[in-house]
């Protein structure tokens, strides 16, 4: 299995060098086609920021990309559920993407309450607002 760094997967995700993009396509299509991709959650989490940042994707935008990528046969998510779980909050809510996944290890964990000083992330019932 191969594993890319967050710079291959927006060269793959958004082709916009069209050198980069062709050698990193090429080798990602490699990869699916062997022994398959293992997609990290921070190298996923780091590529959302990317796109939301760099790219100006949308929430729709991004949860599109991802889910396709996360459908793709031969891609192997590291904690695909909470990775989805994550990402349905992060289309339906305010807080950033990354939040998200925290908040899922913490229920896997079962270390809840998260304390946050960010008003958008303490929304969720199981995330606590530290007030300044």
């Amino acid at each position: 299995m191969e594993t890319f760094d967050t710079n291959v997967i927006v060269r793959v995700l958004v082709e916009d060098d069209p050198r980069q993009s062709a050698k990193a396509l090429a080798l990602w299509r490699g990869a699916l086609v062997t022994d398959g991709i293992f997609l990290p959650k921070l190298a996923l989490a780091e590529a959302i920021w990317v796109l939301k940042v760099s790219y100006r994707f949308d929430r729709q935008a991004i949860g599109g990309v991802v889910k396709a990528l996360l459908s793709t046969e031969g891609v192997n998510m590291e904690d695909e559920v909470q990775v989805r779980r994550a990402l349905e909050a992060y289309a339906r809510d305010d807080a950033d993407f990354s939040d998200y996944l925290i908040l899922e290890a913490t229920r896997v964990a079962n270390a809840l309450p998260v304390q946050t000083f960010d008003r958008r992330f303490a929304r969720d019932q199981d995330v606590t607002l530290i007030l300044s």
